[in-house]
């Protein structure tokens, strides 16, 4: 699914056809600070893919992802100046962008529910009282996420949100492989321990 976002040129430089860039080279980022919208668009057509699947994977709808798509990229070309080049993939930057807008879009919205699921009477899918329960555990695990280090979440996001191997991940971050197991590990295992102290 390619999502294009209005007012910046798609663009590819010559020879770059059918490779995969973990991280950009930094030439690519300072053109693109400067203001260079081909450079820019570089990058965009480098990674809208992911951030899209990223997002469809938060919010389900396709449409709703393709406007945080959209929203995501818009946000970074209007940022881009602030982006430092720390050797770690431009990805990670995008990935962050597009979680915070995630959170921004949940707190507008305001859940909206028919009176036959409220009441638990469809036809189809979950009562209201299973949805009530689901509900009950997915906060708690929210919840806890936020007691993890910011490292640590992000390793769980990347993983098990946008569905990367821990290869990915370790290159997409600048670490080992064995690295980012660690995190993971401890990540879990924290989580444990608080959903079980709040049980």
């Amino acid at each position: 699914m390619a999502v294009r976002v209005a007012k910046i040129p798609a663009a590819t430089l010559p020879g770059s056809e059918g490779t995969v860039a973990w991280g950009p080279v930094p030439d690519v980022i300072e053109r693109a600070r400067a203001g260079d919208r081909a450079a820019f668009a570089e990058l965009y057509d480098q990674h809208v893919d992911s951030v899209y699947r990223y997002l469809l994977y938060r919010l389900r709808e396709p449409s709703d992802a393709e406007d945080l798509c959209s929203e995501v990229f818009t946000r970074a070309f209007a940022n881009i100046h602030r982006y430092r080049w720390q050797g770690k993939s431009f990805l990670a930057w995008l990935y962050t962008i597009a979680r915070n807008a995630v959170t921004d879009r949940r707190r507008r919205e305001r859940p909206t529910v028919d009176l036959d699921t409220a009441f638990g009477v469809a036809e189809d899918g979950p009562t209201a009282h299973e949805r009530a329960v689901l509900g009950e555990q997915v906060g708690a695990l929210r919840g806890a996420v936020k007691h993890l280090t910011t490292e640590q979440q992000q390793v769980l996001s990347l993983r098990f949100e946008a569905n990367l191997s821990s290869r990915e991940v370790a290159r997409m971050l600048g670490k080992n492989e064995g690295a980012i197991r660690a995190l993971q590990f401890r990540a879990l295992g924290r989580l444990r321990k608080i959903l079980h102290d709040q049980a």
